[in-house]
């Protein structure tokens, strides 16, 4: 009887070494990447397509501990793109998702339709090009009309071959582009848009 209460305790651990997963040591990061809009002309035409383009390193800074991170071989890096017309006497602009064409050359740019008010937003997924992480992709204006683009902050939850799990948030704004601000003043005067806000917005008008 005492040799089967030993054959079983050792059956028990074995079974919960064997078969439960390790306790995750979670780390959490977050950085800051910028986006480019080209051409950024205020005023573009039917046909045209706008770029958006996204190049940061694969070791970043975290912006809370200042400590460079390598956080290569990210599958999941994936932010949102917001598109709205900006209708006169409107005080919400509207979801004009479905009303422009998209390309992916470097990632990817593709509609969830299992979200909350799809038409109101586009996801954006990142991919890994040698040491860096890219995104190209260009939306093709087909309605005249004067638009909003907003760049959401991104999130990442999983790496391959990483030893821990990890997961990560991404501050995206927009730089190095003239973002025409004052549509969107002139739209609503009345709204007084963040610093935050400010940075991740592009407006444009089409004829």
């Amino acid at each position: 009887m005492k040799n089967l209460i030993i054959i079983t305790v050792l059956l028990v651990i074995a079974i919960i070494n064997s078969g439960c997963p390790k306790p995750c040591i979670e780390a959490n990061y977050s950085f800051a990447a910028t986006i480019q809009i080209s051409p950024d002309d205020s005023i573009i035409h039917k046909g045209d397509t706008l770029w958006l383009n996204s190049l940061f390193p694969n070791r970043l800074n975290d912006i809370s501990t200042g400590e460079l991170i390598d956080y290569s071989n990210a599958t999941d890096i994936e932010s949102t793109l917001s598109i709205a017309k900006l209708i006169n006497g409107n005080i919400i602009p509207q979801g004009f998702v479905y009303n422009f064409n998209y390309v992916s050359e470097i990632g990817q740019i593709y509609n969830a339709t299992d979200i909350p008010s799809p038409q109101t937003v586009q996801q954006l997924r990142f991919q890994q090009v040698g040491d860096n992480y890219q995104l190209k992709i260009g939306i093709i204006v087909k309605d005249t009309g004067v638009f909003a683009l907003g760049i959401g902050n991104g999130l990442s939850n999983s790496r391959n071959h990483s030893k821990r799990c990890e997961k990560a948030s991404f501050q995206f704004t927009i730089s190095g582009t003239s973002q025409h601000i004052n549509y969107y003043q002139t739209w609503n005067p009345g709204f007084i848009l963040t610093p935050d806000g400010i940075a991740k917005l592009y407006c444009f008008k089409v004829e």
